[in-house]
């Protein structure tokens, strides 16, 4: 099946999106934030408040989230990692690579899912620009 796949990131004007796990922002624009990335993350497609949007993402970033919102609510939850053998307590679906994180969405998963978001970290998005230009990215 053909999706449409959204990426969020926020970039600081030096071009980091985050140091030492965490983010590199004030905590007051922080707050600003993640209340756009909630919005735009969890608003559905007109027609499909029957299903949820996905939100895909690497162990690091789902680690850097605070263990008291973890899952992000009213999504669903899909964490990539080559090393863990099970989903970490409250994620929905391990895959080991977004190839396989985006099969998980054709078979039964796929039939509530909306919109797919990826949300980080670097390596998932120099993965994606891989993808859409093998040229674009080194190794």
């Amino acid at each position: 099946m053909s999706r449409v796949l959204n990426c969020i990131v926020a970039v600081c004007p030096d071009g980091g999106i985050g140091y030492k796990g965490d983010l590199p922002w004030h905590p007051t624009r922080l707050n600003n934030e993640f209340k756009h990335f909630r919005r735009l993350t969890v608003t559905r497609t007109p027609g499909a408040e029957d299903k949820q949007n996905v939100v895909i993402m690497g162990r690091k970033t789902w680690n850097s989230i605070p263990e008291k919102n973890r899952p992000l609510n009213d999504r669903i939850n899909i964490v990539l990692s080559r090393q863990l053998e099970a989903p970490p307590s409250g994620a929905h679906h391990l895959a080991r690579d977004l190839p396989s994180a985006l099969r998980l969405l054709d078979g039964p998963e796929g039939l509530l899912a909306d919109q797919v978001w990826l949300i980080g970290g670097s390596s998932m998005y120099s993965e994606v620009v891989r993808h859409a230009d093998p040229k674009a990215v080194p190794e």
